[in-house]
């Protein structure tokens, strides 16, 4: 169904936009936004419904990025803890702070005395506040933590972040740059892009089979995992970095355990597995697989699903809920050279662990851009990464009349809260 505020007549559309965003996911959303907010004409367009893709496939939490600590990505970590607490003031039906427990047992990967240093160092980066400390859970409270395994089980540390529904979230942002002016067509393919001799950005695109025109001056990929189809169509821009699409697969059971969040290691890998409230019930993910083809074929393969079954269970083995569905969805990683050809789980220990998480930027002119790719993208960090972009918009755009501060602007879902 089309986001509310959001029309699909193309003969309302203007001739000629300041900005035209490809991509309606979260990091395409921002962008509009910002660039509304900036007092720029924008144009969005989405091959179908805004937030429906991979901004709607994620692991559903705003958070400051503990695990990256672990690879250095203190700056990624830091921006993270400061977007958390910004969205938890702008959208408070849509962002919730809860508590993350980390359970310490015997002979897992990170021990006490490293999850402690990072736990310390996280609340550092979030400037000692209070939604970004830390404490132990005493021994005397351990059962009565959702029924979790207490065999081997050593220590707990309980820490905060947030969760949201990413999909409402996405809309609320897209119905956020609406009313700032931004037009936006679904179910609206983008063909290609060219630059006119008068250094006009002239964009095709097609809607319910009818191919359209319009002009800008700048073009923003953020099309996700089509990000480099959507680059190799703009002409005039060479193509950007080399990525790994990296397919993330959760599983929905039916009964609640509680309203926290676990953050465990998956017994077989010992990579980092969340399990979470859901909608009445739990939420499991992620797992981390490399994908081939097209986007659009992302499904939860079964050795994903058995997999994160075996950790729910693992650290939840007297849970009763029943198995419901499984979903994929994809991350757009720098490119690494450490798996070829092979992409199952098994294939290699942990092995987008070090991989950038960040995302870049990618403009085919940095004095005077007229294309700009996003490659990659945290859905935390949506905002802070759309507001560089409108930074850099203006280097071709110029000054223009700024209408609001999107730090400041509220965000309600059109439809409902979490």
């Amino acid at each position: 169904m089309p986001a509310k505020g959001v029309h699909n007549n193309k003969d309302q559309l203007k001739a000629h936009y300041d900005t035209v965003v490809v991509g309606g996911g979260i990091q395409g959303a921002g962008c509009a936004q910002a660039l509304a907010a900036r007092g720029f004409s924008v144009l969005l367009i989405e091959k179908s419904n805004v937030g429906t893709s991979t901004s709607s496939r994620s692991s559903k939490l705003i958070h400051g990025g503990l695990r990256y600590l672990e690879t250095y990505q203190f700056s990624l970590v830091r921006k993270s803890i400061a977007e958390r607490s910004t969205l938890q003031d702008i959208a408070p039906t849509l962002v919730k702070s809860r508590k993350f427990y980390l359970p310490v047992y015997k002979k897992q990967r990170l021990k006490r005395w490293q999850l402690a240093i990072g736990l310390f160092l996280y609340s550092a980066l979030g400037g000692f506040k209070s939604e970004a400390r830390f404490n132990r859970i005493p021994k005397s409270k351990w059962s009565q933590l959702d029924g979790i395994k207490q065999q081997g089980l050593v220590d707990v540390f309980q820490y905060w972040d947030g969760q949201t529904d990413d999909l409402l979230l996405t809309e609320a942002v897209i119905h956020s740059a609406v009313s700032l002016g931004c037009d936006v067509m679904e179910e609206t393919s983008f063909t290609q892009a060219t630059l006119g001799s008068n250094q006009q950005v002239h964009v095709e695109a097609e809607h319910a089979q009818k191919a359209f025109k319009k002009s800008c001056k700048m073009i923003i990929n953020a099309a996700g995992p089509w990000v480099d189809r959507i680059q190799s169509a703009i002409d005039f821009s060479p193509q950007g970095p080399a990525i790994d699409l990296v397919q993330g697969s959760h599983i929905e059971y039916d009964a609640p355990l509680g309203e926290d969040i676990f953050y465990v290691e998956s017994p077989d890998d010992q990579r980092a597995v969340f399990i979470m409230p859901w909608q009445g019930g739990v939420l499991v993910g992620t797992t981390e697989k490399q994908h081939q083809g097209d986007p659009a074929n992302c499904r939860a393969g079964e050795d994903e699903i058995a997999y994160l079954k075996k950790t729910l269970f693992h650290y939840f083995p007297d849970y009763q809920g029943q198995y419901v569905k499984a979903w994929a969805g994809l991350r757009v990683l720098p490119k690494t050279e450490h798996l070829g050809h092979q992409s199952g789980l098994k294939s290699l220990t942990r092995p987008f662990s070090k991989q950038a998480r960040d995302t870049i930027l990618f403009e085919d002119n940095p004095r005077q851009p007229r294309a700009i790719g996003l490659y990659g993208g945290k859905l935390t960090a949506y905002r802070v990464t759309a507001k560089l972009v409108a930074d850099l918009a203006e280097k071709t755009l110029g000054p223009a009349p700024i209408k609001a501060d999107t730090a400041s602007i509220p965000l309600s879902s059109p439809t409902k809260a979490m």
